[in-house]
């Protein structure tokens, strides 16, 4: 997806990717530092991304763009658990803000 105008227009465009990913253990902090050690920081990232890159991320998110959408596990007594969560209206409003790039593109 994308970002802005990559003509002549004063707001350059932006690539980005919305990336689905599944881990087995580990933190939300671990999923940032694995993005960016890469080159592809989360969304409105302050702590891993440069402080241009924040603040024009802020421009049209609010904040860190990372959602738990299920949360799986075995209960105490050792039932499967699972929580399913769809992803939060002010998250919803910052994707409808970017376009696809591509006919790739989701």
């Amino acid at each position: 997806v994308r970002r802005g105008r990559g003509g002549g227009g004063g707001e350059q465009e932006q690539r980005l990717s919305l990336l689905a990913l599944r881990i087995s253990t580990g933190r939300r902090h671990q999923i940032r530092v694995h993005t960016s050690s890469v080159g592809h920081p989360v969304v409105c990232d302050g702590k891993y991304t440069d402080t241009n890159t924040f603040l024009s991320d802020l421009d049209w998110c609010p904040r860190n763009f990372l959602h738990r959408h299920r949360l799986a596990f075995q209960g105490a007594s050792g039932e499967p658990l699972e929580v399913v969560a769809p992803l939060p209206e002010d998250l919803v409003q910052a994707l409808e803000g970017l376009e696809a790039a591509d006919g790739g593109s989701a």
